[in-house]
């Protein structure tokens, strides 16, 4: 059974106290500039922060404005202010961009998670006979509206646990370990002094909710910290382009160093005046860097 997922923004209390957005305000068209940057932040929820270029526009800007039907040059300065700032980088090629705040303000919740959080609150509204007498009267059509709501969520749970069955008992405890595992990466390597835990949890959701292979987090983890990158931003932007290009798990990503290494050392690297910039680009690229 399908089980969508659904994402939202949730600005802090002192969203507007922040000085980069105090002073977005105070610009000309300021109040302009940050109703657009929260269309950016709401569009990229759903992609890990990141906005993707797909070429309808002429650049970024051009297409951000078509998008969110903004005016293009408001875009265009935004996106000038925010790069200066630092709250937009592009980490594989210039037009894509990653919003860095996004992380910290976005949520997310599964639609089954959502029927079970509003099933536990009618259990606690109705519970041990305590129910509000503005309730109690409301009308019989919205307690059966309720009722075929849990029914429907009897259903689902009933699908659920005939499919756990089918599993063997042991799929339920690599999730457990694999979440320690990454714990004691982050400790080793250092991270933990840099990631807060809503970072932590993005991290967890790339071999929990994407697919990726718990190694290929780690292995992100391990050669950003060998490269002095121990920052969230450039973990990240690893992860997206092993994510991007297909590599979920070890085994491809060191299949994809071999084979660079090979043809290194078989000179199949050009001998041109070239060569130097197409090894590092290579090089940079099964890092994830570009």
């Amino acid at each position: 059974m399908a089980n969508k997922k659904f994402f939202w923004i949730k600005l802090k209390q002192d969203f507007f106290n922040d000085p980069y957005i105090k002073l977005l305000r105070r610009m000309a068209g300021g109040d302009t500039y940050t109703i657009i940057y929260l269309e950016m932040l709401v569009k990229s929820a759903s992609t890990n922060g990141m906005i993707y270029f797909q070429g309808a526009g002429r650049d970024i800007a051009e297409e951000l404005s078509l998008i969110l039907d903004e005016n293009v040059e408001d875009v265009r300065a935004l996106l000038a202010y925010l790069e200066a700032k630092k709250l937009i980088t592009h980490p594989e090629i210039k037009e894509d961009m990653f919003l860095v705040a996004s992380a910290d303000l976005t949520g997310s919740e599964t639609d089954s998670a959502m029927r079970m959080r509003k099933f536990r609150e009618r259990q606690t509204l109705h519970s041990n006979g305590k129910t509000s007498l503005s309730y109690a009267g409301v009308t019989d059509r919205y307690d059966k509206e309720e009722e075929e709501l849990d029914k429907e969520l009897d259903i689902e749970q009933e699908v659920d646990r005939e499919l756990e069955k089918e599993k063997e008992p042991v799929k339920h405890l690599p999730a457990i370990s694999e979440r320690n595992q990454l714990a004691q990466t982050i400790d080793k390597t250092g991270f933990s002094l840099v990631l807060s835990p809503n970072q932590i949890e993005n991290l967890y959701a790339y071999f929990e909710d994407d697919g990726l292979e718990i190694g290929v987090v780690i292995m992100a983890l391990e050669e950003a910290s060998d490269l002095g990158k121990r920052n969230y931003k450039y973990v990240r932007a690893i992860l997206e382009n092993k994510l991007k290009n297909g590599i979920d798990t070890v085994g491809k990503w060191q299949a994809e160093k071999r084979d660079y290494n090979e043809r290194k050392s078989n000179n199949q690297v050009p001998k041109n005046s070239e060569a130097e910039e197409w090894a590092k680009e290579m090089e940079a690229h099964w890092r994830g860097e570009l």
